[in-house]
């Protein structure tokens, strides 16, 4: 069948960086990570969050990068966190969240040199905080400071009452208090609550005459079930709570919200009921009664699905919405594993900025300019969106991984269903001869892999292994008939594009057939434990982390478990339906499989919880077959991403340690 492959040299190496060696899981420690985003409002600079590895943990701090090019520069100091940069709208101050004090907390600091000030002392901290459009005062979101749960002392509880299925979120753990949406004024004074502690508020937005804010929140009874948010608008006048007036809903969720400096309120939602991962998130306007969808019929999905550990948790939210000016907005385009940033205009006309094979996953604007923190076959960096393209702001995010930058291919596979299968080869140790090969499937399964590879594929390539990547049916970013093309079959269309990329390899000679693994995270774990229990001796060694692996008890432990049904099974009733969750669950077939099975979990993953691969570990060990089982205290879902350092560089080494012993032997 015919095959596209395209060879992707990385950019100009800078003059003086260091030679080329092999990654190393020990290298991680020296990782950098670019997060956030702000633009001044006369346009000529940037600020953004730099994360690196300090002490076994993680520093973060704020930085600046003029649009001229010239050398970015620290501004903030200090051995903790520092993010979520907002200039205030004369640019003479900055806003941020920090953690310095204790817990993390507002704090505002002059730009023309003096100390930061802590501008709020809530005693559960605060998670996102905006200026007023007149810059004197502050939109926070923050815990409610009211209990659902808890029975007794907060230090020393008796017990947790808990009548609502939404009591557990992963990486938070115990979802004990609402965030709420606070007002405070930015010299100081009590901040005082202007939403209900009776719900969850997940975005709130000033409007430009600063009267008014914007929130998103399910109001409804049904939300104790699961929370589908609507647009909701309250008056800021005086100290108290208003009663907040309804002004749009979709049959699925509104996801995000864009007012100030703009008179018109623009979302990003989803259309279809229940709000499932395929659907495409799409751009309103909330005129009227009734919302009006901007570039309709265009098939685009308004963010980016593509994810791994150039990421930090602050890029793993919600898709971004900005206004450039009155009449015309930006937002991320997910596109063929990339994410590109786009232009719409409140007549419906819209146009892309810019087409680099790049990840973009946060994106500003302000004077007028355009800037965004893109990946492409390395770390992320700050660029301005000019002329079509993106240039290059920042080099200090992405010059710490100059050694280990590698060429890489991009595939395009014809399946014998008639479409194409787009992925990308590391080679090992950057040549295509004949060796071990390791294929990786990711999450979702509604997201999907791009030119950005993560730590362990770089470390498996330099290990002497091919590593393929693709984006089978389910990815996102291939318009929505794609991504729905495995709602309620998982393991079906899927499996076989996977299987035809194995197929694909071995046509090209790149491995012999029994010395081939697979590996995969979440849905990805998922594929792993389908595919060697239902294809069994097609991979000879299999690596499983945070897997999903039976889909009953995924329904009654996961913190998404009410979703987990639908999408993989076909069903939300387990109870009319059960032989269809069993029939799609992989610990029903993993009796049929020899394959030496490495299972990593954390601990704390309320996603996915431990006993999805306890189920799988005590099957395998109870037949004899080569099983082990790594366990992570205190880590969510996405350690790869966010865990303890050390602890991310055990589960590299174990990858790459399992692997080498069962395929290179």
């Amino acid at each position: 069948m015919a095959t596209t492959v395209e060879r992707h040299d990385i950019e100009p190496r800078a003059k003086g960086a260091p030679a080329t060696r092999p990654f190393k899981a020990e290298d991680l420690l020296h990782q950098v990570v670019i997060q956030g985003l702000a633009v001044a409002p006369d346009g000529s600079s940037v600020i953004y969050t730099r994360r690196t590895v300090e002490g076994n943990g993680y520093a973060r701090r704020l930085w600046r990068a003029g649009f001229d090019g010239g050398h970015a520069e620290q501004i903030t100091t200090g051995k903790g966190t520092d993010t979520r940069a907002r200039f205030s709208p004369d640019g003479t101050s900055l806003l941020f969240l920090s953690d310095r004090s204790g817990k993390t907390q507002a704090w505002v600091m002059p730009l023309k040199g003096g100390e930061a000030r802590q501008v709020t002392d809530l005693p559960s901290g605060v998670s996102a905080a905006d200026w007023s459009p007149d810059g004197t005062r502050l939109l926070l979101l923050a815990p409610s400071g009211e209990k659902r749960f808890l029975v007794g002392k907060e230090d020393d509880p008796i017990a947790r009452r808990i009548r609502d299925y939404s009591w557990q979120i992963d990486g938070g753990g115990y979802r004990d208090e609402f965030t709420s949406a606070w007002i405070t004024d930015v010299e100081g004074g009590k901040p005082y609550r202007l939403t209900a502690a009776t719900f969850e508020v997940s975005a709130a937005r000033w409007s430009p005459d600063g009267k008014q804010v914007a929130f998103l929140a399910d109001l409804r009874d049904e939300a104790a079930l699961l929370e589908y948010s609507s647009l909701w608008t309250v008056a800021t006048s005086g100290h108290s709570q208003a009663e907040p007036a309804q002004v749009a809903a979709l049959d699925g969720a509104i996801l995000n919200i864009a007012w100030a400096p703009s008179s018109h309120v623009a979302f990003l939602g989803n259309s279809h009921p229940k709000a499932p991962g395929w659907a495409n998130v799409d751009l309103y306007l909330a005129d009227g009664k009734a919302p009006r969808q901007l570039a309709a019929g265009r098939d685009l999905n308004l963010w980016n699905t593509t994810y791994g550990d150039f990421e930090d948790p602050e890029q793993f939210g919600l898709p971004p919405l900005e206004w450039v000016d009155d009449h015309h907005l930006v937002a991320l385009v997910a596109r063929r594993g990339s994410a590109h940033p786009y232009r719409f205009a409140v007549d419906g006309s819209v146009e892309a900025l810019a087409e680099d094979e790049k990840v973009c996953f946060a994106i500003a604007t302000g004077g007028g300019r355009v800037a965004v923190v893109a990946s492409g076959n390395g770390p992320s960096d700050v660029y301005a969106v000019e002329d079509g393209r993106l240039r290059r702001l920042t080099t200090n995010g992405g010059e710490w991984f100059g050694p280990f930058e590698r060429p890489l291919e991009t595939l395009n596979v014809l399946h014998p269903d008639g479409h194409s299968i787009h992925g990308w080869l590391l080679p090992a140790r950057g040549e295509r001869k004949r060796g071990p090969l390791v294929v990786g499937v990711h999450g979702g399964p509604n997201l999907s892999y791009g030119p950005t590879p993560w730590l362990e594929i770089n470390a498996l390539a330099d290990a002497g292994f091919h590593v393929l990547t693709c984006n089978p049916r389910g990815s996102t970013g291939y318009g929505e008939a794609y991504a729905r093309a495995v709602a309620g079959r998982w393991g079906d269309k899927d499996a076989s594009d996977v299987l035809r990329m194995v197929e694909w390899a071995i046509e090209e000679g790149l491995a012999d057939r029994d010395r081939i693994g697979i590996f995969g995270l979440s849905y990805g774990g998922y594929m792993t434990n389908w595919l060697i229990g239902a294809r069994p001796g097609v991979f000879a060694a299999a690596v499983s982390e945070n897997p999903c692996t039976d889909l009953l008890g995924m329904f009654a432990s996961s913190d998404f478990g009410l979703v987990i049904g639908p999408g993989a099974a076909g069903s939300d009733d387990p109870a009319g339906h059960a032989s269809d969750f069993l029939d799609r669950s992989p610990f029903t077939r993993i009796h049929e499989n020899h394959a030496p099975l490495l299972l990593l979990h954390a601990e704390q993953d309320h996603r996915c919880p431990p006993g999805q691969s306890e189920m799988v570990f005590t099957i395998l060990r109870s037949l004899g077959r080569k099983v082990e089982m790594v366990r992570y205290p205190n880590e969510s879902h996405v350690m790869l991403m966010m865990g303890r350092p050390d602890r991310r560089v055990d589960r590299i080494q174990r990858i790459v340690g399992w692997f080498e012993q069962h395929l290179m032997a």
